[in-house]
Parts: C-alpha cells; structure tokens; sequence
C-alpha cells in the first residue's frame, strides 16, 4: 500500500464506509511505525491501516489476542474495538482500537 496517497480525506472516507457513526469525529494523523499508519478519530480512537504485506495478518492476531491479554496486564493496552473489511478502496482488513495516551518507549526520556 503506497503510504503518500494516504490522508484526512481518504480516511474519513473509510470511516464513512464502515463506522459511519464516526465520520464526523475530528481526524488527526499520528506519528506511525512501519507496519502501520495511525490517524486518530476523535479523542479516544485510533485508526490502524496495514502498510506491509505482514501487517495484516498481525492485525488479525491483535484483533483475536489483545482484549484476552489486555484484561491480564498491569497497564492499559490499545485493545482493538472494530475490525473492517477490505474494499476496492483500501485493499486490507484495519482496524479501530482504543488511543491509550503517552509517548513511544522508544522516544521517551530515559
């Protein structure tokens, strides 16, 4: 999936698609990782499109595993809310989880 063709418009039109009762949440774009692009709709949702041939397939697993490890775990955990369906527009199954607030562990001060 070609990353640059991705924006605000593109995914609100997904949204619109699939989760129309959240179409009309304010979109924001989301620094990514490499598997997956975030945008966030509204405050407490994140948008989670594959971006590499294994990234749908690791969706699916978070999809099936998150909310049973997410009620085992000490801290809050991005538990997937919706799974959508592939279409012509957008060629992979994603995702809608819930936003879990802070910094990458990656780039938080040590």
């Amino acid at each position: 999936m070609e990353r640059a063709g991705i924006d605000e418009t593109f995914v609100r039109d997904l949204v619109r698609d699939q989760h129309p009762d959240l179409a009309d949440l304010e979109i924001q774009p989301v620094p990514s990782g490499w598997d997956n692009q975030l945008w966030r709709p509204g405050d407490e949702l994140a948008v989670r499109l594959p971006m590499t041939e294994r990234a749908p397939a690791l969706l699916s697993k978070e999809f099936r595993w998150l909310p049973e490890l997410a009620k085992r775990l000490p801290l809050p955990v991005p538990t997937p809310q919706r799974l959508s369906e592939p279409t012509p527009r957008f060629p992979w199954p994603w995702v809608i989880a819930a936003w879990v607030p802070g910094e990458p562990a990656d780039t938080a001060a040590g």
